[in-house]
């Protein structure tokens, strides 16, 4: 969404995707992700996430063979809480459908499909220290240098989604939770 700041306050959901779709995390059998030694190092590496953004919780994510799901919540410092990739129950406030609690914090955006960049004083161009766009482009080298070396194993772009209400967020916690059961029809295999 133009004009957001990705890394304000706020949830969202965030999908990477493999280059050119390619299944290399491992495969679906009997509705369960059963993940190759890639996607031991996807999870190896979003275990590692969870523990070093401090005040990030993630409520929710699946590995899949050629994608990620993530649903991650932005706290502010005064909101931190420990994390783990299982979620519990949610304690929100909903007024006229909007998330009013500045948390989600215990239960796992609109499209830009992009990293977004800010043009610093010195012309060069960088992201923003703890938004969501510097996650994915860390997240995205990391895991491309010890899966692939050089070239990368991943799309240019992500999709994500700020999260705006709990309806929402339920439906998408819920289809994270069963994109594995739901694989032969997926939009991304």
């Amino acid at each position: 969404m133009q004009n957001w700041d990705y890394s304000s306050e706020a949830v969202y959901f965030i999908t990477i995707v493999t280059k050119n779709r390619m299944s290399i995390f491992g495969s679906i059998e009997e509705e369960k992700m059963i993940l190759n030694e890639s996607g031991k190092i996807i999870e190896k590496e979003l275990l590692k996430s969870i523990k070093i953004c401090k005040n990030w919780f993630f409520h929710n994510w699946v590995i899949m063979p050629n994608h990620i799901h993530l649903l991650i919540e932005i706290q502010d410092t005064l909101h931190i809480v420990e994390t783990h990739c299982s979620a519990s129950t949610p304690s929100i406030s909903i007024t006229e459908n909007n998330i009013t609690e500045k948390s989600l914090s215990t239960y796992g955006r609109e499209t830009h499909c992009s990293a977004s960049l800010q043009n610093q004083p010195e012309s060069k161009f960088s992201r923003k220290s703890n938004s969501i766009s510097s996650f994915v482009a860390t997240f995205k080298s990391i895991t491309t240098k010890q899966i692939n070396g050089v070239e990368s194993i991943w799309q240019a772009n992500y999709h994500d989604h700020i999260v705006r209400n709990y309806k929402t967020f339920d439906k998408i916690y819920d289809y994270i939770k069963h994109n594995p059961i739901s694989w032969e029809t997926d939009s991304l295999k």
